[in-house]
């Protein structure tokens, strides 16, 4: 049996696959540029139902897809209609794991196409009806703590790192920034402007930083920092980067409580404090198991997908 993932673009993504290539029979599932054009022309054409039909069981053909394998989808794609032709056209089972927030008008017409279908967001699941997956990091914990980023031996002040777009919350962070600063912290916050983003911010920025730099800033840091988007309620990566990193966080999202990394001097929840910012700030939090980690590892991914391998249809 090989696994294909199919609209897995993201850099992380191919690094979590190419994690999991390295033991188990895992592939990209590749379409070429030539086969993209053919799609194109075919939707101009006002959909060409035949032609589209063709093109997913060529693709599959190519890339040597049997009954007995197994496709992995995200929603990235499938919501701009892009790829249903090879979803459909593939001779295995399918899996679809969505990332974001969506509406039940898209899980109920993703449905037919999949045998299992996941959110990492509880709540979404519970509303939708959707199996909850955990949230994976693309790093095995032995490859995440092989080459941590030495600190300078003169660095006194924590440094706080935050990285996404504003979606809002500007305010809510150019306040917390203050907060840390005030307990003697320095401030990496990078706020990338959106269409929320009506009133100025010192921490504004123009452009999202690569994952290559997002992630170097990760490992330098000490203390990342993250307030969740409105309605958003599973794991993120930041959690993720604090137990694999070695790292603190500070979050607005509660749900960390209930991780089996969890340890309030690596995790200080906003709204929700157990201890002052101060006492956080100076604790040192006991290293997260390796056993603790695993189903948020690529390793507990496929744990996950091997169960739907094996599960009739």
């Amino acid at each position: 049996m090989t696994v294909y993932f199919l609209g897995w673009k993201a850099h992380y993504e191919q690094i979590m696959i190419e994690q999991l290539a390295q033991a188990h029979p895992v592939r990209m599932f590749r379409v070429p540029s030539y086969a993209r054009r053919f799609v194109r022309l075919a939707r101009a054409l006002g959909g060409a139902v035949p032609l589209l039909k063709w093109l997913g069981k060529w693709a599959c053909s190519a890339n040597g897809a049997t009954p007995n394998d197994l496709l992995v989808c995200n929603e990235g794609q499938l919501k701009r209609g892009r790829q249903l032709h090879l979803v459909t056209a593939f001779p295995g089972k399918r899996v679809l794991l969505i990332r974001d927030l969506v509406d039940a008008d898209f899980v109920e017409r993703m449905r037919p196409l999949f045998d299992r279908i996941y959110s990492y967001d509880p709540v979404q699941c519970e509303r939708l009806g959707m199996e909850h997956l955990e949230q994976f990091f693309p790093f095995d914990i032995e490859d995440a703590r092989q080459s941590p980023v030495a600190q300078p031996d003169n660095q006194q002040k924590p440094l706080c790192f935050f990285l996404g777009r504003d979606k809002g919350r500007a305010q809510r962070l150019e306040s917390l920034a203050g907060e840390l600063s005030a307990q003697g912290c320095d401030l990496d916050f990078l706020i990338v402007r959106d269409d929320t983003s009506r009133t100025p911010c010192r921490y504004h920025v123009g452009a999202v930083l690569s994952y290559e730099d997002n992630l170097a800033r990760a490992k330098a840091c000490d203390v990342l920092v993250e307030i969740n988007q409105p309605g958003q309620s599973g794991l993120t990566l930041r959690p993720l980067e604090a137990a694999f990193f070695d790292k603190k966080l500070i979050t607005d999202n509660k749900r960390v409580r209930d991780t089996a990394f969890y340890h309030p001097d690596r995790f200080y929840v906003l709204g929700d404090e157990q201890r002052d910012l101060q006492g956080f700030l100076a604790s040192r939090a006991p290293v997260v198991a390796p056993d603790a980690l695993r189903k948020h590892s690529p390793a507990g991914l496929m744990d996950r997908l091997l169960e739907v391998a094996g599960s009739a249809r």
